[in-house]
């Protein structure tokens, strides 16, 4: 795990998955050295050679924590997490590639209070370091999910009491005048692919199809930009209520 933030999350979350905690000689960190000493994880100073066996000294930024990856569930695990009659908000990507957008969209529902987040196995972002680092850590606050067939998964998300939200570049409900509806309480809001949006089974799974206005002339947001401002509107009306 690269980068600052991201160590100073999985400090705090969870230091017992920690191996090794690396730092560059000559690197100050004292908020990372604290935190390691409160969490009696051991630091060692290593030179920038040694600390580019694990990671490029881009990623890394002088210091790089090797750890056990975090727990991935199944769909079953975490709908098991919530509470019958809840209040909650499931993320979920259909073929996300791009391991930035993936940290991303994790940081943003991190950020907007979803439950948790799942993805196909398949055909998309693996957890890489990329992954957590663009995350700034949300990925050890937010429970996984990996799913084999991604249409089942939404289906078991239903018969668990959940509504699903597709979003669409076009021919979706304004976003804003879906939340003004009074959008159900359990959500599963699901995000397209970068290339080609979501698959013909997913969208034809969604109960609600939303689409952010434009009012520019760029045809359409980074997916990761999408997922910020569909969860602040969703997660937002949801607490409201």
């Amino acid at each position: 795990m690269p980068g600052e933030r991201a160590v100073l999350e999985l400090l705090s979350a969870a230091p017992q998955r920690i191996r090794q905690l690396l730092l560059q000689d000559g690197r100050a960190a004292p908020a990372v050295e604290a935190a390691a000493a409160a969490a009696g994880v051991p630091l060692r100073r290593v030179s920038a050679d040694e600390l580019a066996i694990h990671l490029p000294p881009t990623m890394t930024r002088g210091m790089v924590a090797v750890a056990q990856p975090p727990p991935v569930l199944d769909v079953e695990d975490l709908l098991a997490m919530v509470a019958p009659e809840q209040a909650a908000v499931i993320v979920a990507m259909d073929g996300i590639q791009d391991p930035h957008n993936l940290g991303a969209i994790l940081r943003s529902a991190e950020f907007f209070g979803a439950i948790g987040a799942l993805w196909p196995r398949d055909r998309a972002a693996d957890l890489s370091a990329t992954v957590v680092r663009s995350s700034a850590g949300a990925s050890e606050r937010l429970p996984l999910a990996r799913v084999t067939n991604f249409a089942r998964a939404l289906g078991a998300c239903k018969e668990a009491g959940f509504w699903v939200l597709g979003t669409v570049v076009d021919g979706g409900v304004p976003l804003k005048d879906l939340i003004a509806k009074d959008l159900p309480e359990r959500l599963v809001v699901v995000l397209g692919s970068e290339e080609n949006g979501l698959r013909r089974l997913t969208r034809d799974t969604c109960d609600f199809l939303a689409t952010i206005p434009r009012h520019g002339r760029i045809g359409s947001l980074n997916v990761s930009a999408a997922s910020a401002i569909t969860l602040s509107a969703v997660c937002m009306g949801t607490k409201e209520r």
